[in-house]
């Protein structure tokens, strides 16, 4: 472990929490990325996954797992999919592009936009 790859949480006060090795959680991050992007389409094995996950990582280390591997998956899946659908079909990536917008905002209007 370097030093840079570490980094240091705090509490809204300032005073130190943990310590995070961005390094470890990047890597993890992407198992888990690949594993529920392989399983895409199969809700059952998207379930075992999650399941998985949660049980052999503490919570804390959950959730920057998971919002790692959120961020890879749309980085490293999602867009090169939208990318290759632009080339084939650029009217059909523009729609789907509409509804991710329009299921975006209706989630944020029904639930509350989580921020």
């Amino acid at each position: 472990m370097k030093p840079e790859d570490l980094a240091l949480v705090v509490n809204e006060d300032g005073t130190p929490r943990g310590v995070v090795d961005v390094a470890q959680i990047q890597s993890t991050a992407t198992i888990l990325m690949y594993e529920m992007a392989s399983a895409a389409g199969n809700d059952d094995e998207l379930d075992r996954i999650g399941i998985e996950w949660t049980e052999t990582l503490d919570p804390d280390e959950f959730g920057y797992v998971s919002a790692a591997a959120l961020s890879l998956l749309v980085r490293n899946v999602l867009a090169p999919v939208l990318q290759v659908l632009a080339e084939l079909s650029p009217e059909l990536e523009k729609d789907l592009r509409a509804k991710l917008v329009e299921s975006r905002d209706y989630a944020q209007a029904t639930l509350g936009g989580g921020r």
